[in-house]
């Protein structure tokens, strides 16, 4: 007969205290593990991004690495960064440069509304007959029908002109009054652009002025201007405006960064965690994009055999994107010229993405090295201060392009409009155009400045009594505007 060990005193006794001893020796062990990993999945950026001193510090190869790189280089892309547990692991090309964002705004405006949802200032389940919500030509009584959240999905059923529309959505668009609300899924201008004037009149807040406060400044965006933002109005086809952002790769990816977080920045919860899961989530098959969903303003790959699976994306003209992958705790970012014709190949730009993944071969080391991120500098510009600035404070009429690439379909009236104005700014020049769009040129001589973010060089030509006559914006190859000027 065995004996019954939990009447034996002794045997308890010495069995307690070699697990007693065992403990002593796990418990350092596992806080530390439990502290380090802690350590790695709260790492944000600062005032700046920290970088990864290599990239086998985060478990990357920097010899596959450099493999993505030179593919990088083969496909139409301005910028590209790959973030990994807070932290750069590769930054390629220039990540400073604000470029225009297109259609990544509309992820942006999302980021808004799942504030102000949760704060009970929006209620997603209103419909424009409630909110009050029309267009000119009005909308019909089934379209003001449609609520919030058919605009958020883009499955509002009101197929109105928009501004900012490309030629593609303008020719898919379907007919007036073809769908009821929620019934069909389209790539809708119309709807991001209501939801805007719906978001301003439900805050009483400007959606500039908002993302600055609730997102750029507590994320410490680096580059973001409130002056590189506007409202792109075309009463022509509908009383709501499209609402432009141009912003840096680096900017971007503390965006996706905070998605990444579940809407987490530090100590502060920006978004609430549900809003992320619910914008990660597909509710539409996208009909010409096998394996993609469409979510709240974001795009979703749903083909679990695509190694990105589960990747949700904001996306823009150019192929601009910023994509979140939870599964790898990892943000991409690309960007592309647009104000040069640039347009990233969408499958390219998969490889790449595949290849720098196939670049993750181990886990990160428990304590990994961090430096601060260096931009690398660029070549030396002469920025000449013997002008008179005074002198080019005049109205240009923008009245010749030439336009050399097909992915520009017109310069006047969509890069720039049509009409600028031209003033001082302290030691540059404040160009605002009828759009209401405003550039800085940069002067290098009397003759030559240079837009600001576009880097495309600028002419002036004066007649023979020292007036400014004529104005050159000269993107070539891209493209080529000149203008005079005009007097009251």
């Amino acid at each position: 007969m065995l004996m019954n060990q939990n009447h034996n005193p002794s045997i308890n006794h010495f069995w307690r205290k070699i697990l007693f001893s065992i403990l002593l020796l796990v418990i350092p062990f596992l806080f530390i593990t439990c502290s380090t990993r802690e350590q790695i999945q709260i790492l944000y950026p600062e005032a700046h991004w920290l970088k990864y001193e290599t990239p086998e510090e985060a478990g990357w190869s920097s010899e596959l690495l450099e493999q993505a790189k030179t593919l990088w280089k083969e496909i139409d892309s301005a910028a590209f960064m790959v973030i990994h547990d807070g932290a750069i692991v590769a930054a390629w090309g220039d990540v400073t440069q604000r470029f225009m964002c297109h259609s990544v705004r509309k992820s942006f405006l999302s980021a808004l509304y799942g504030i102000h949802v949760a704060e009970g200032t929006i209620d997603i389940n209103k419909t424009l007959g409630e909110l009050g919500i029309d267009d000119d030509p009005p909308l019909t009584q089934v379209e003001k029908q449609a609520e919030i959240i058919h605009l958020l999905k883009s499955r509002s059923g009101v197929y109105h002109a928009a501004a900012y529309e490309t030629p593609g959505m303008k020719e898919r668009r379907p007919a007036r009054g073809s769908k009821t609300p929620g019934e069909f899924w389209y790539y809708n201008n119309w709807d991001f652009n209501a939801l805007c004037t719906i978001f301003e009149q439900e805050t009483q807040k400007k959606i500039f002025e908002e993302f600055k406060r609730r997102i750029a400044d507590p994320l410490q965006m680096e580059d973001f201007r409130l002056m590189d933002t506007y409202y792109h109005l075309e009463k022509q086809h509908s009383i709501h405006p499209a609402y432009p952002f141009k912003m840096s790769a680096r900017d971007m990816a503390r965006f996706g960064l905070l998605f990444l977080r579940d809407g987490r920045w530090k100590d502060l919860q920006i978004i609430p965690a549900e809003w992320i899961e619910q914008s990660s989530r597909s509710y539409s098959t996208v009909p010409d994009r096998e394996g993609y969903g469409y979510s709240y303003m974001w795009w979703v790959i749903t083909d679990q055999q695509d190694k990105k699976w589960g990747m949700y994306s904001a996306l823009g003209v150019g192929r601009q994107m910023i994509a979140v992958l939870p599964r790898y705790n990892v943000v991409f970012v690309n960007r592309a010229d647009t104000y040069l014709g640039e347009m990233t190949d969408r499958e390219k730009l998969h490889q790449l993405m595949d290849l720098i993944l196939e670049a993750r071969t181990s886990a990160p080391k428990s304590q990994p090295k961090l430096v601060p991120f260096e931009i690398p500098a660029g070549p030396a510009k002469t920025l000449s201060q013997m002008i008179r600035l005074e002198d080019y404070e005049a109205t240009l009429k923008l009245d010749h392009e030439e336009v050399f690439v097909e992915s520009i379909p017109y310069v006047v009236g969509d890069v720039i409009g049509d009409t600028i104005r031209i003033q001082q700014k302290g030691p540059n020049l404040l160009v605002t155009d009828n759009l209401g769009q405003r550039l800085i040129f940069l002067p290098h001589s009397k003759t030559q400045f240079e837009w600001e973010d576009s880097r495309i060089p600028v002419f002036f030509e004066f007649d023979d009594k020292g007036n400014l006559s004529r104005i050159t914006l000269d993107a070539s190859p891209a493209w080529k505007v000149t203008g005079k000027a005009i007097f009251p």
